[in-house]
């Protein structure tokens, strides 16, 4: 059985260490970044601030040997997480990070995911916000069992659980493990779909 608990302050750099093994060449990570070098780069930074922030609030779940992370959001941060958060974070150094060149198509699925959040999530819900697993260690359950966790946090505080994926082929795991596809749409020019699913606990 995999047992699943919060991330410890000293396990955030194998949580994201983890994160970019299973996103370094997912297709939405691959369409905002193309480049690899800078890809690995920005995305270690923007993983180790969003797990930090979202660590005071108890909701970053791992295994016991973190080869598996959820970075979540609860629902008593429901509809955003405050801007005060995000400055303290140090996520507002995403702009100069970026820069001009790599500015637009990151923004551009940051409004894409934001619109279609605020039309299917009308009421307080959990987010699943960032599921990844180590790739050696997928199709072996880590990633259900965090998903398992997430969903009885959600019955205990009876609400659903929301989450988006770029990537098709995760529909099946997430209706598996009881989600189902509100709408897939190719909304991002050039982009891999954009899918939605709501888990009811």
């Amino acid at each position: 059985m995999i047992e699943v608990r919060e991330i410890k302050g000293e396990e955030v750099q194998k949580a994201v260490d983890t994160l970019v093994q299973a996103f370094f060449d997912d297709p939405l990570v691959c369409y905002m970044f193309p480049e690899s070098n800078f890809r690995r780069m920005f995305i270690s930074w923007v993983y180790e601030r969003w797990i930090r922030l979202l660590m005071k609030f108890n909701t970053v779940f791992v295994d016991e040997e973190v080869r598996g992370v959820a970075v979540c959001v609860p629902p008593r941060l429901f509809p955003h997480i405050p801007l005060q958060y995000q400055i303290k974070a140090g996520l507002l150094g995403v702009i100069p990070r970026l820069g001009i060149r790599n500015f637009w198509k990151p923004f551009r699925v940051y409004l894409d995911s934001q619109k279609r959040t605020r039309s299917e999530v009308t009421k307080p819900s959990w987010i699943l916000d960032i599921l990844g697993v180590q790739p050696e260690y997928q199709g072996k359950g880590v990633g259900s069992a965090l998903v398992q966790h997430l969903i009885n946090c959600a019955k205990h505080d009876n609400v659903p659980v929301y989450v988006i994926t770029h990537k098709e082929q995760n529909i099946k795991f997430y209706e598996k493990n009881g989600f189902n596809l509100i709408k897939k749409e190719f909304s991002l020019p050039g982009g891999p779909p954009t899918c939605s699913l709501i888990c009811y606990p």
